[in-house]
């Protein structure tokens, strides 16, 4: 809603497009914006097309998951497989890993480069350079369905993982169940020791827990507890429609009062309409109190162009530079718009209460949402 009547005259300042996360331990965290890609196909892209996306959104602002085996950046890793990334794993009684960079070099985290590493609970792909460029260090405690439903990961995603040639199939059939290894975490009463250590790991960047939202009906105090500097959780393999979303995002922030505030992420659901969640959408779940939100849902056009950019041929005098050209021509047509969008939107966020910033025309969503009615007549 605009301001009231008065408030312009008092000069309201525009509301700042970054995000100052306050962290358990060590120093706050500035973000360019309250937006992340969570979920980037890094294995279905050539690794040069891969890393020019990656670098291409970075330059937006936009906090990126992302591990160095995903970009395909293997040369300067040890652990390129599965199994030594196993052997590399620290529980919770051991040392940290050793890290290559030296204590003097300024982490991608203190020069404020937005990274977030995805630590899978099995540890595929995890190379210990990887803590060396996380802002955000996202412990993945829930694991995600694939293309066909199953909890696994494909051929093409361990291949990358391990960097295996591509005239080299990989072995084991065409798909790995999830949580095969040995998990970091075990159990929920290990969870703040896990988070103790990957602070360690990475003691310039947030720890942000994430979960699928049916373990917060009974784990919501257990994931506080374990004092994370956030909560990621996705809904992004789930369909609801809005208003639903909109009420479960309010239940969820009304039930993070009572217990400890703490910063709520969320990578929305998929729309049961025939368009995605639209930009105005995300600036409105902020507005519900959500500290910062993924923009997947904005990609679906962007994702199709980006697979139709092919490796550039061997005799590029420059080949990142060529394909970067490609990249950043979509950006500006399928993306950019988006994000001027909605920094606009989000200078108008001048109010603290979700009652101040939103409003609706339907009584029902009102009394849902606690909100006000407009236009009662």
């Amino acid at each position: 809603m605009p301001p009231k009547i008065g408030q312009v005259r008092r000069g309201i300042s525009p509301a700042p497009a970054d995000m100052l996360l306050t962290r358990r331990v060590g120093a706050p965290i500035l973000f360019p914006s309250p937006l992340f890609w969570d979920s980037p196909p890094w294995h279905t892209w050539p690794p040069i097309v891969a890393e020019a996306i990656f670098l291409a959104m970075q330059s937006r602002g936009l906090l990126v998951s992302a591990l160095e085996s995903e970009l395909g950046r293997t040369e300067d890793i040890d652990q390129t497989s599965t199994e030594s990334s196993a052997r590399a794993s620290v529980s919770d009684t051991q040392a940290p890993l050793n890290r290559k960079s030296s204590p003097q070099d300024p982490t991608d985290s203190e020069l404020g480069i937005p990274r977030m590493l995805p630590y899978r609970n099995e540890r595929y792909g995890l190379a210990d350079v990887d803590f060396d460029h996380a802002m955000v260090v996202d412990m993945q405690l829930s694991p995600r369905r694939d293309h066909s439903g199953r909890f696994a990961y494909s051929a093409m995603q361990l291949g990358r993982w391990e960097a295996t040639p591509a005239d080299q199939p990989l072995s084991g059939g065409g798909w790995i169940p999830a949580m095969t290894l040995p998990p970091d975490v075990s159990s929920l009463d290990r969870l703040s020791s896990k988070v103790a250590q990957l602070r360690v790991l990475a003691p310039d960047a947030a720890i942000v827990l994430s979960v699928t939202p049916e373990w917060i009906d009974d784990h919501l105090a257990d994931l506080i507890a374990a004092g994370p500097d956030a909560i990621l959780i996705r809904l992004g393999q789930i369909r609801m429609a809005g208003i639903a979303f909109a009420q479960f995002t309010r239940r969820l922030l009304t039930r993070v009062e009572t217990i400890q505030k703490v910063p709520i992420w969320l990578a929305p659901p998929k729309s049961l309409a025939k368009h995605p969640l639209s930009v105005s959408d995300s600036i409105k779940t902020i507005a519900l109190g959500v500290s910062a939100i993924a923009v997947d849902s904005w990609l679906e056009e962007v994702l199709e162009e980006f697979d139709e950019i092919a490796a550039p041929s061997a005799f590029s005098a420059d080949p990142l530079r060529t394909v970067t050209a490609e990249v950043e021509e979509i950006l500006s047509r399928r993306l950019d718009p988006d994000l001027e969008h909605f920094a606009g939107l989000l200078s108008t966020l001048v109010h603290e209460q979700p009652r101040d910033l939103l409003g609706t025309f339907d009584p029902e969503i009102a009394q849902l949402l606690d909100l006000p009615c407009i236009g009662r007549l």
